[in-house]
């Protein structure tokens, strides 16, 4: 999945939500720049992790082509499918008209659908770029990524560990069970 959203995507997190929620001394959440950086880096790790991006992005993915029709995406919510392009074989793309082609169970499993009357069957090419709206976790997963990035971003604060650095730190017993609950995991099957 790659991220093709032009303009900056709002964080799904404050600083001032953060800085609310935890127990931190005060002298201590003067450093804003760190803070920003540490919840930024935090939200990155739990979205990756649980397939919920917590706030809408445009993203593309490049899938192999074959005789499937039904293609499980690796994120969710799916909230729009903005393009679909056939490789040409020499590095370009051929866009293709979206009419025949949907996004089903779009909050729950979402699945490219590409439908018979899809005008891009007929196209050669051996992949296939599909463009989509993402993200957007719904009110009850939203407070439990939000926690595993508090707590996260806390533990980085408090350890002063650099987000830079060379060994990733470990997650705490709390952020993981969070990301846990929230986890989405495409089905191992395409039809």
């Amino acid at each position: 999945m790659r991220v093709i959203e032009e303009g900056q995507i709002p964080a799904g997190v404050t600083l001032e939500d953060f800085k609310r929620s935890v127990h931190i001394a005060a002298e201590d959440l003067d450093d804003d720049a760190a803070l920003s950086l540490v919840l930024e880096t935090a939200e990155s790790v739990v979205a990756t992790a649980t397939g919920r991006p917590l706030t809408p992005r445009s993203v593309e993915f490049i899938v192999t082509r074959g005789a499937w029709v039904r293609w499980w995406f690796p994120v969710l919510p799916v909230t729009d499918l903005t393009g679909l392009a056939i490789s040409d074989g020499i590095g370009g793309w051929l866009d293709q008209p979206l009419a025949g082609a949907w996004v089903q169970q779009a909050h729950d499993e979402p699945q490219l659908v590409l439908g018979g009357s899809w005008a891009g069957r007929s196209v050669r090419g051996d992949l296939l770029r599909v463009q989509a709206t993402v993200g957007g976790a719904d009110v009850p997963t939203l407070a439990r990524l939000r926690q595993a990035i508090f707590l996260l971003a806390k533990e980085w604060f408090e350890a002063g560990i650099a987000v830079d650095g060379e060994q990733p730190p470990q997650l705490s017993f709390g952020v993981r069970l969070l990301m846990k609950q929230a986890r989405y995991r495409r089905p191992c099957e395409v039809e």
